[in-house]
């Protein structure tokens, strides 16, 4: 659309950036002045660049929505506490969208005439997750209203609950072969999909006891007698990502 309005995208990328991130902040602030959604206001910025941003940002534009997805949960996971982790909040986390994904795909395999496989597959796509705006509003809701436990129960839900369906996604679309595909037993895809998913625990296990045992450390490093990281809570983000 900006090829057919003339529109010059030889800018630079990082000047882009810039112009789609402050744009975003603008619209965000004036919403919250009238008292209106500030995830309109950055969601309408987004679509006006659409417009006129140059070809490396639209053609990356999967990648940042990956990039933003992932901060999101990793700012929600490091507020997270195994000790709050108890029973009601993985129900509340799994049974609503296992509930979703049953029912979008009893009706894409009904009333569609999707294969099961296909079907099973709609679901976990179709299903609603809404962590990329509910998350950052719990955390604004329990700073508003600190004695109150229901944001802090959401906040708590929303990424198990997003973690889990992205892993229903990828195991059930590993079953779902492609049709050019060569035939692959089922039992070893099931194998190789359950080996991935103990592997990630195992690995992210790792890296995460590490990162505990590194990072309240990180202040004791010192070269030539001077202090290396002054402990600002920044560089303990800096060194997760």
């Amino acid at each position: 659309a900006g090829d057919a309005m003339g529109l010059n995208h030889e800018y630079p990328v990082a000047l882009g950036i810039s112009y789609l991130f402050f744009g975003g902040y603008v619209l965000r602030s004036l919403f919250v002045a009238l008292g209106l959604p500030a995830s309109v206001g950055v969601m309408l910025s987004g679509f006006s660049f659409s417009y006129i941003a140059q070809d490396e940002i639209l053609e990356a534009r999967d990648e940042i929505q990956e990039l933003a997805f992932f901060i999101v949960l990793l700012i929600a996971g490091l507020e997270i506490r195994l000790s709050d982790l108890k029973l009601h909040i993985f129900v509340m986390a799994w049974m609503p969208a296992s509930l979703e994904i049953v029912g979008i795909t009893i009706c894409a395999h009904f009333c569609l005439n999707y294969a099961p496989q296909e079907a099973v597959i709609i679901g976990t796509v179709l299903v609603a997750l809404g962590d990329g705006l509910v998350i950052p509003k719990m955390k604004e809701f329990g700073m508003r209203f600190p004695r109150h436990p229901l944001p802090r129960l959401v906040f708590m839900w929303c990424p198990l609950e997003a973690s889990f369906v992205l892993t229903l996604f990828g195991v059930f679309t590993g079953i779902a072969a492609p049709a050019n595909m060569e035939h692959t037993d089922l039992m070893v895809v099931v194998f190789a999909n359950l080996l991935r998913i103990v592997a990630t625990v195992f690995c992210a296990a790792i890296l995460g006891a590490a990162s505990g045992w590194l990072i309240p450390r990180r202040t004791e490093l010192k070269i030539g007698g001077s202090q290396v990281f002054n402990g600002a809570p920044v560089e303990a983000f800096l060194m997760v990502l």
